[in-house]
């Protein structure tokens, strides 16, 4: 017969299927109670077949399945569950299992698939073969076998990194299944999951834990749920209550009570006009909103400033009503996230940013009166000189003084009217050169040549705007050459596409000798140029040398 081995998180049900196994002459060679434990033994004992449960640690079922038959297709694999087979059995034919029974059938079920698959036969319930995956109707049918998988660990009240840690995912990756399964099953809290999760039998219902004496009669009745609440309440970080139809308080979790600084004995049974954090008013009010709440039977949530012990918290809060197997509300499940230091910290943060926007207004409109103020009596000195010949450095001096007023009048239309981009297509290595050619043809007699040097340019052809990326390149090359009139530019470009059609454009200018000033007019106006354009503007300083370093990113253009 076959070698087999048995995955089944439950040492008594690993004992009972083996005696069954060995009682129709199979041979048990591994038995493991995860799926990391089944990949390894998988190699190192070779089994015929495998028997597992899909609710398993460490990998799902559903993955540990698909992994098994990629190694070995003739593997043979017979899924034995506690999980709904109304979902998981399509799944896990879907997944390459070759048969599936669930453990809520009889004892026999369990044999006759053992000697169908061993025979190459298929073993499923009916509606599970050959039956494409359903297009709506059911709550469950648009989910992937992943999301059954995070779906049915949420129902059993596990956290998100426990969650994270079983399926060795990462926490984020949870986060995400978590937001895809709310929007997916349109609900907004782990609450409604879990309650879809155990309506469609999905979830194992865990260990027992022992009930508060305060428990309405209809939870106790219902086991399972009480299971399943007081497994959500201890899995969460933040505080947790249940309250019945008239505001009794049934359970809490710890971060509750040290939200309140009160002990378990002090709190259980007492309503909220009791809660001795409230004034006597403020209990009454919310035990009213409670109870329309409950009426309504509609889950709420909202950010609003409470008092506790005469001190003002800012509460993030949600509630969802909890329902009996008939459906009628028997109750409120409910959360808060204290947000009151957030609250503050954002508040600080605001009075900072308005203060240092004032300071720029400030700043920017003190800008503005120096251009104007110098401006009208340089255009009248520049009209009364006429004709003059005035010596060079003079005539040096007045077109200086004149680009920086310019410059600073762009500078202050930059930051005030934040003009928007507009791109167009270029080439930017001809744009470049013929840029550099303009440039060097206006260097007085004796002016050093600025040269271009192509570095791993791998896309030529971008959408960008020209004008703003002229007005940048024109004023710092301007600049550093009026700074060291006898010290060569060398301008370095390289361009790099990402996978996304962006390209990422490096501009390097580099001054063969040191830059004495590195503040100014012209080098703030090309910071603030290049940061309109989401980009990097930074200075370097090594080794007898000035480079600034220009970053942008711009869209790929198709060549012209």
């Amino acid at each position: 017969m076959s070698r087999v081995m048995i995955v089944e998180p439950l040492p008594l049900l690993r004992l009972a299927i083996g005696q069954v196994l060995q009682r129709l002459g199979h041979q048990v060679v591994a038995e493991v109670g995860n799926g990391q434990d089944a990949l390894l033994h998988a190699r190192t004992d070779a089994p015929q077949l495998i028997v597992l449960e899909l609710a398993i640690s460490g990998l799902g079922g559903l993955d540990l399945i698909r992994r098994l038959k990629l190694r070995d297709p003739a593997l043979q694999l017979l899924v034995y569950t506690g999980q709904s087979s109304s979902h998981f059995a399509r799944l896990c034919v879907q997944a390459g299992a070759d048969g599936f029974v669930s453990k809520h059938d009889e004892p026999l079920e369990l044999e006759r698939a053992l000697s169908a698959v061993v025979h190459g036969r298929r073993y499923f319930p009916r509606d599970a073969l050959n039956t494409p995956a359903p297009v709506g109707g059911k709550e469950l049918d648009t989910l992937s076998a992943r999301e059954l998988t995070v779906l049915e660990l949420i129902s059993e009240g596990r956290s998100n990194q426990a969650i994270a840690e079983q399926l060795s995912i990462s926490y984020k990756t949870v986060s995400t299944y978590k937001t895809r399964l709310q929007e997916k099953l349109q609900v907004d809290s782990r609450l409604a999951l879990a309650t879809i999760a155990q309506r469609n039998g999905i979830g194992q219902s865990g260990v027992l834990t022992p009930a508060e004496p305060e428990l309405q009669a209809e939870m106790l009745h219902e086991p399972a749920q009480q299971t399943l609440l007081r497994a959500m309440l201890d899995a969460s970080p933040n505080p947790m209550f249940v309250r019945d139809r008239e505001g009794h308080l049934l359970m809490c979790n710890q971060p509750f009570l040290a939200q309140h600084h009160t002990s378990r004995e002090r709190v259980l049974g007492g309503r909220l006009t009791d809660a001795f954090w409230f004034t006597p008013e403020q209990g009454r009010t919310h035990q009213a909103r409670y109870e329309a709440f409950i009426e309504k039977g509609e889950p709420f949530s909202s950010q609003r400033t409470f008092e506790f012990l005469g001190e003002p918290h800012f509460l993030q809060y949600w509630a969802e009503p909890w329902r009996d197997a008939s459906g009628n509300v028997v109750g409120m499940v409910g959360s808060f996230e204290d947000l009151t230091d957030r609250q503050i910290l954002l508040g600080q943060l605001r009075d900072a940013h308005e203060q240092a926007r004032a300071r720029y207004r400030e700043v920017t409109g003190f800008a503005r009166v120096v251009h104007e103020d110098l401006n009208e009596p340089l255009q009248r000195l520049q009209s009364g000189l006429g004709g003059a010949q005035l010596p060079l450095s003079g005539q040096v001096a007045l077109q200086r003084l004149s680009l920086r007023l310019h410059q600073l009048e762009q500078l202050v239309t930059l930051d005030q009217l934040r003009p928007p981009l507009v791109p167009v297509q270029l080439d930017i290595v001809q744009w470049l050169e013929a840029r550099l050619t303009a440039f060097n043809a206006q260097l007085p007699a004796g002016g050093a040549i600025s040269t271009l040097a192509l570095e791993g340019v791998t896309t030529r052809q971008l959408w960008i705007d020209g004008e703003r990326l002229g007005m940048l390149f024109d004023s710092l090359i301007r600049h550093l050459s009026e700074e060291a009139v006898q010290a060569p530019l060398r301008i370095s470009l390289a361009t790099r596409m990402q996978v996304t059609g962006v390209v990422t454009l490096n501009l390097a200018v580099t001054l063969f000798q040191p830059l004495a000033h590195r503040q100014g007019i012209a080098l703030q106006l090309c910071r603030n140029l290049t940061q309109s354009m989401d980009g990097s503007f930074r200075d370097v300083h090594e080794n007898g040398e000035t480079a600034f370093l220009i970053e942008l990113e711009c869209p790929a253009a198709l060549p012209a």
